[in-house]
């Protein structure tokens, strides 16, 4: 892996750095004192590639700030790069990989899902009918056996998709989808596996809720189809800042947050002190990847509004519009924040009250677009005993995924 070594750092005072990583660290290359800010980073955190050439470098003997740093790379967590998703260290092959973008049911008779804890990020967003999917952007998704029930595509989460150069995934469309897969959206690579081989139908529940894939499928259709698994020059940005470690924020307690869409669907989230993550229930129930047995938990937790319109010729499809800005929360720690999001060169970046961008804890996180004119359908709450009773469930049955089969290319 590359390493840059980058330097006129404040000068610190290290005491367990031992002679060979002394040596090691003289023995790199640095770079040459600045009065600038640009290129203070010594660890590669992210993907991003630079276009233009970095200066030559040089390490003197009294900069003692630049062993940690060249300590910090040359181990570089035994061959591990920063995931720009969730700031975590991941296996260095993944430095430049692409994501997928899943599309996931989330109706009653889809739950439990499986394979979607391997998500980087989650997004939940209505569709028609009242109801909500899911989207899974994934980037280490090697060695899945199984991965949905997906469902079909709608315009909306394949424009987000785009925005991760992630590679998209869906098992069937509605016709403004299909239109953007066709080659409306510009630059979009996609499969729809109701039409392609790679999904597979299981057997323990009917159609159109038993529809999966895996890591044999995806793989098998990316090659195929001649996409790059790695991010294609000028398409990716990096859209996410993350904190090195844990750092709480000064906010409002929130230790419940409830997504009240409608009275029929509340779905929510509670945060565990013990391991700082938010844990996600629906139905009235725990949300759980029988993948792993476990409920799905989440460092962050995102709201953001967004301008929702019914489309013009088919009025019962809806229409969210990533273009200029909107607010939003940001929730870690128990806490929440007010922040606002902005279209940068077509991809979402976060702010905070102040205007600065918005750094947050390294890990997984959700992302629930709202409309934003509902409001009054986000809760934040600060129970002491937690009664569940009654949040998103009752008449949760009544909740089908049949209302858009009509304006949808699925079987």
């Amino acid at each position: 892996m590359k390493k840059k070594i980058l330097c006129n750092l404040k000068y610190r005072t290290f005491g367990r750095i031992t002679s060979a990583l002394l040596i090691a660290a003289f023995l790199m290359t640095g770079c040459g004192s600045s009065d600038s800010n640009e290129n203070t980073t010594a660890a590669p955190a992210t993907s991003e590639k630079t276009t233009e050439p970095l200066p030559a470098a040089t390490l003197t003997a009294n900069s003692p700030s630049m062993i940690e740093d060249a300590v910090k790379v040359s181990l570089a967590k035994d061959g591990m790069v920063k995931n720009p998703l969730t700031g975590l260290w991941i296996d260095e092959s993944y430095e430049n990989k692409r994501p997928i973008s899943v599309q996931i049911s989330n109706v009653l008779p889809a739950v439990p899902q499986t394979g979607i804890a391997r998500a980087d990020i989650i997004y939940e967003m209505l569709v028609e009918g009242g109801i909500t999917r899911l989207n899974a952007i994934i980037t280490e998704y090697q060695g899945i056996e199984k991965l949905g029930p997906m469902r079909s595509a709608r315009h909306y989460y394949d424009r987000k998709a785009l925005e991760y150069d992630a590679i998209f995934f869906c098992w069937g469309t509605s016709i403004y989808a299909q239109a953007d897969i066709d080659g409306g959206l510009a630059n979009l690579e996609a499969v729809d596996l109701n039409w392609e081989p790679g999904g597979f139908r299981s057997d323990d529940r009917y159609a159109p809720h038993n529809a999966y894939t895996n890591s044999d499928g995806i793989n098998g259709r990316i090659e195929k189809k001649g996409f790059s698994p790695e991010h294609r020059n000028g398409l990716y940005q990096r859209m996410y800042k993350f904190n090195d470690e844990f750092t709480p924020i000064n906010g409002n307690p929130a230790k419940k947050v409830i997504t009240k869409f409608h009275n029929n669907r509340q779905p929510w989230f509670e945060y565990n002190e013990e391991d700082q993550l938010y844990y996600r229930f629906q139905y009235g129930d725990k949300q759980i990847d029988t993948e792993t047995g476990e409920q799905l938990a989440f460092t962050n937790v995102l709201i953001q509004f967004a301008k929702h319109t019914p489309m013009p010729d088919l009025p019962e499809l809806w229409d969210i519009d990533w273009t200029g800005e909107g607010d939003g929360f940001y929730c870690t720690g128990g806490k929440v924040i007010p922040v606002t999001w902005k279209n940068v060169k077509g991809v979402t970046r976060w702010y905070t009250a102040d205007g600065s961008e918005l750094s947050m804890n390294p890990g997984k996180t959700w992302i629930t677009v709202f409309q934003n004119s509902n409001r009054d359908g986000i809760v934040f709450e600060n129970p002491k005993n937690e009664d569940n009773a009654g949040t998103d469930s009752d008449n949760s049955s009544e909740e089908t995924d049949e209302s858009d089969e009509s304006n949808e290319s699925d079987e």
